[in-house]
């Protein structure tokens, strides 16, 4: 379904953009921020929703809407805006507009005000609907935005919203510090906001909750805890899905161990490893998607095509969100040996892969371990400890960094 969004707040944009893609499965939303990039965008390629602005800094999105009704006076269009009065509102419909929506606007509101013009459109694209080659399908999917299954309830953010006067960012922090998904939403848009106004990228968790701010924080958690899109419901992928969570929870917490240890910054290693199988879980969730549109896929192929797309749906993901290059580094220094040898962070990393893979016992693993600065009896003689009740083997305790 394609929809044009005009919207001059980046991060309003992006919280719609998430209510619209939660919402109904092959959404694209093309974002466009002023009056006359939105003419353009309609007049290249008209939409089959609109969702527009009243205020834009070069006028009304007002105009937007005379532009389309006057030569199409079917296409649903939703205006929101600041401004609610009566006559606001009497005045926007005046020109056609569908719905309208005032800001502030609460999540799940907003979901349910556009959710049944999304399935009056879904339904009228099913009836023309195709099922697409697989090959095709992911191909496509990779020029699209992509997304990661979604595993945060409703129910775990709720309370946080009654209390959001009370929380502070490192308090979010800790309390979403395993949220794989959340978290690099989260870092993609404070690293915009804070690249447009300082030049630092972001690396924590914290520190992109503080840019944020703890309201905009929390409505993104709720808009990702609403995708009714999200859920992976093929159990063959659920169970993929939970080993490359538990594995990449695994990862993270070992390396946040180490970088502890040897007196480097434990929570942007272990945020990096959180983010380390992103591009297989994107893989997942394109999957899924795929047979809920009426694909067919035996196991062989989910297993070929995870390992065939991964690489390519991480790569993607980090582009399409941001991530700053030294988070970039540290994840790929997780599945690569690193060159910069001499950079800790690096080898940390790296060596948390190779203790989940229980390959800390090779020559070489013992020399990095020695080269970083890490204890060896310490880390090489255990088994790396599994995180989660899924785990096929029993849980440890992580070594003592204390010392």
């Amino acid at each position: 379904m394609d929809i044009l969004l005009l919207e001059d707040d980046s991060l309003v944009a992006e919280l719609i953009g998430l209510v619209l893609s939660g919402t109904i499965t092959g959404a694209k939303v093309r974002y466009t921020t002023l009056v006359s990039q939105a003419k353009v965008a309609w007049n290249t390629q008209p939409a089959q929703l609109v969702i527009c602005d009243r205020n834009l800094p070069d006028g009304s999105g007002l105009d937007l809407v005379k532009l389309i009704r006057s030569e199409d006076k079917t296409t649903p269009i939703v205006m929101i805006s600041a401004h609610s009065d009566r006559e606001a509102v009497i005045s926007a419909l005046q020109y056609g507009i569908s719905e309208f929506i005032a800001k502030p606007f609460n999540v799940t509101m907003l979901q349910q005000r556009l959710l049944p013009i999304l399935e009056s459109l879904s339904t009228a694209d099913d009836d023309d609907q195709l099922i697409p080659e697989l090959d095709a399908w992911l191909a496509k999917a990779l020029t699209d935005k992509l997304r990661l299954p979604s595993d945060i309830a409703p129910e775990n953010v709720l309370p946080l919203l009654a209390q959001s006067n009370e929380l502070s960012p490192s308090e979010l922090a800790r309390l979403w510090q395993k949220e794989t998904v959340l978290s690099a939403r989260l870092l993609n848009l404070a690293n915009s906001a804070s690249l447009q106004r300082s030049g630092k990228p972001l690396s924590r968790l914290d520190e992109a909750i503080s840019t944020l701010g703890i309201d905009m924080a929390l409505s993104l958690a709720m808009a990702l805890a609403l995708d009714i899109t999200g859920s992976l419901s093929d159990k063959r992928l659920v169970t993929l899905a939970l080993h490359h969570y538990a594995t990449a929870e695994q990862v993270a917490s070992i390396a946040r161990a180490m970088a502890i240890s040897i007196g480097l910054d434990g929570l942007s290693c272990y945020t990096a490893g959180l983010l380390s199988r992103v591009g297989e879980l994107s893989t997942l969730r394109t999957l899924q998607d795929f047979i809920t549109l009426g694909g067919s896929l035996d196991e062989l192929q989910i297993t070929s095509k995870l390992a065939e797309w991964a690489p390519n749906y991480g790569n993607r993901i980090k582009q399409q969100w941001g991530l700053p290059l030294p988070v970039r580094e540290l994840i790929g220094a997780i599945h690569m040996t690193p060159s910069h040898a001499t950079q800790r962070a690096l080898l940390v990393m790296h060596l948390a892969g190779l203790r989940v893979a229980s390959q800390l016992h090779t020559p070489e693993a013992l020399r990095m371990l020695r080269q970083s600065g890490l204890d060896v009896e310490k880390w090489a003689t255990k088994k790396a400890p599994y995180t989660t009740a899924n785990a096929p083997v029993q849980a440890e305790e992580l070594p003592d960094t204390s010392n």
